[in-house]
């Protein structure tokens, strides 16, 4: 399924970059056998080398991870089922990372009240990705802290990242939103995007500011929608009924703000607390499946968007 997504690249619409938002893999991995992903069918861990290098980074449509590192949760919090090492190897390239911090030497992953695994650990996992991997860029997004985790979380950036020449950076005199939208992906190659989801910690030309989740803010590098009652559903009504009023606000933004970055969510929350994330995204395969075909069908004419 991650190779069928790869090769909708060439269906953007409005040069929007869409990211794939996979909750427990979405439809990737989710309800489906997992027999081939454990024979390494699914290495996928250098796709954008077959992408040209002066194809804008927004112009890619890449696979992304929901709440990224929320896996060996309990139940109620996990949404992953594969640790970032192998969504790397699948593909992803969005990684959506929430960092708790717990003491002065203890930073965790979070999803609600829920403690995860070491954030470091994911750190690390991702800056040996990209020296090991110099065609690929990831986007990672970090757009929520808990335990005033922020400065924390800057400084680990700063240390494995920026430190080892690992990071996209802003040294222009455009602002980040022209920026990002002439980035081209020889420009990416071998490095992180950082998008930032405080407002407050604008302090560096290595932090790319994200919209908040109804979009309220004007000239922000990525949007990402999400109205909770329409994620607190279904499929089907999430597609009938919040995906046209995504895909109407995106445009209007494109119109008059630019492009930008825009990731399509495609989680299903379960609202009820009783099977948990994991277990409503399983329901959520084979109709979102549906909805990523009909994208492809509708060809260019259709702004494509996949959150899956």
């Amino acid at each position: 399924m991650i190779k069928k997504i790869l090769k909708v690249t060439a269906l953007v619409f409005c040069s929007l970059l869409v990211v794939v938002i996979l909750v427990c893999l979405g439809i990737i991995i989710n309800g489906t056998s997992f027999d081939r992903y454990k024979k390494g069918e699914t290495d996928n861990h250098n796709w954008m080398s077959k992408i040209k290098d002066d194809v804008l980074v927004n112009e890619i449509v890449m696979p992304g991870s929901h709440d990224a590192g929320s896996y060996d949760m309990v139940w109620l919090g996990e949404t992953q089922n594969f640790d970032i090492d192998k969504q790397l190897e699948m593909g992803v390239r969005y990684f959506d990372l929430r960092v708790n911090k717990l003491s002065e030497n203890e930073f965790v992953i979070f999803h609600s009240i829920i403690n995860g695994v070491d954030f470091l650990s994911i750190l690390k996992s991702i800056k040996n990705f990209v020296i090991n991997n110099p065609t690929e860029t990831l986007l990672l997004d970090f757009q929520h802290f808990s335990g005033n985790s922020e400065n924390d979380v800057f400084n680990f950036i700063t240390t494995y990242l920026y430190n080892n020449n690992l990071l996209v950076v802003n040294d222009t005199t455009l602002s980040d939103l022209e920026f990002i939208n002439n980035l081209k992906l020889k420009d990416a190659r071998g490095k992180c995007i950082i998008f930032w989801g405080n407002r407050n910690n604008d302090f560096s030309n290595y932090l790319f500011l994200r919209n908040n989740d109804s979009c309220s803010y004007t000239n922000m590098c990525l949007n990402s929608y999400y109205e909770s009652d329409y994620h607190y559903n279904d499929s089907e009504y999430l597609e009938k009924h919040g995906y046209p009023l995504y895909f109407e606000n995106i445009k209007n933004k494109v119109i008059t703000e630019g492009k930008g970055i825009f990731v399509l969510q495609a989680q299903l929350t379960d609202g009820n607390l009783i099977f948990g994330p994991y277990s409503k995204e399983k329901v959520n395969d084979k109709e979102i499946s549906h909805i990523i075909t009909s994208f492809k069908d509708e060809g260019t004419n259709s702004l494509l968007l996949l959150e899956l």
